[in-house]
């Protein structure tokens, strides 16, 4: 047998359809609140769009240097061969099998991509040609050139260069082996840097949206103040009077966020001739990197809830006061 309470609770579909309008009727009164004020709205989502922007414009150059820095990390490691490897060469350019069978032996180490050789002949017509030695050179009765190989890394670690050019360097077959990466030790010293930067930057900006947001929020709650209060006296919830100020803290965080996307979008593109010129230093191609979609529409509603945040810290101090039921 059913008691009263039971009978008199609405269904769980009314409930819910209720809840649905609640929230609709909010989401209108918020859009509408908006288009009234235009000029104040558009002032407001720009100042939020500047704002964010920056750390955006940060994190979209870090995707870009980190592409170019992945394009061509290391050029080569410069591995002189054994004395004894190149004994025996009759012929000037040949390669003697000793070295021929390094150069396939390190081929095949996964970590290296490929392998170029420059005979010790090779290496002289170089010296001859561009060194500014040719008078000198031909005083020698022989060349003392060594034999030497380009080793091309596939990796952009420093950690796994560094244990690379160890292992080089213990080969029986390898004189030594040399590299001057010190370049890419401060560069990605310097992109661990804008990173760390980068993430404060947006700690700090999302504070600063949600501190503006909600004073912006406050001076609504100002001039709806009898609104309010006549809600409160016939008993509306905190959660009714608190609603329509949340959907229009999240409009104001979506649409900062929009305005912060056009503006890197924007910027991105005009830097696009920087990083091709950068790019062919490197005699490489490369595409100005932008976050995918899926990526700034996350970005998009974090922006909005960060917004209701705002909203919400102004709209519960406000309902302190009142206490409504």
């Amino acid at each position: 047998m059913s008691t009263i309470s039971d009978r008199q609770k609405p269904p769980l579909r009314n409930r819910l359809r209720g809840w649905l309008r609640q929230h609709a009727y909010s989401l209108m009164y918020s859009i509408g609140n908006l288009l009234r004020h235009p000029v104040a709205s558009l002032l407001t989502t720009a100042v939020l769009g500047l704002a964010l922007c920056l750390p955006l414009l940060l994190w979209v150059v870090m995707g870009n240097l980190e592409g170019l820095r992945k394009l061509d990390t290391l050029e080569s490691i410069t591995v002189f061969v054994a004395a004894a490897e190149a004994a025996g060469n009759a012929d000037d350019d040949a390669i003697p099998l000793p070295v021929d069978a390094l150069i396939n032996e390190l081929a095949e180490w996964p970590t290296i991509s490929r392998v170029d050789h420059i005979s010790p002949q090779q290496g002289l017509r170089e010296l001859q040609t561009s060194g500014g030695f040719g008078s000198a050179l031909e005083l020698l009765d022989s060349n003392p050139l060594p034999w030497v190989l380009l080793v091309i890394p596939a990796l952009d670690d420093a950690s796994a260069l560094t244990d690379l050019l160890a292992r080089l360097q213990q080969h029986p077959g390898i004189e030594s082996a040399q590299a001057d990466w010190r370049w890419l030790h401060r560069l990605q010293g310097i992109l661990q840097l804008a990173r760390n930067t980068l993430q404060l930057l947006a700690v700090l900006f999302g504070i600063g949206v949600v501190l503006v947001i909600s004073n912006t929020i406050r001076l609504d709650i100002q001039n709806r103040q009898d609104e309010i209060d006549v809600l409160a006296l016939a008993g509306a919830t905190r959660a009714f009077i608190r609603r329509p100020f949340l959907y229009t803290g999240f409009w104001y965080g979506a649409m900062g966020g929009l305005i912060a996307v056009l503006i890197v979008l924007l910027a991105a593109l005009w830097l696009g001739g920087d990083l091709a010129r950068l790019a062919d230093a490197y005699n490489q191609q490369a595409r100005v990197w932008l976050p995918p979609p899926g990526m700034l529409c996350l970005l998009l509603i974090g922006c909005g809830f960060l917004g209701q945040a705002g909203a919400y810290i102004a709209v519960n101090r406000r309902l302190r006061e009142l206490n409504p039921a």
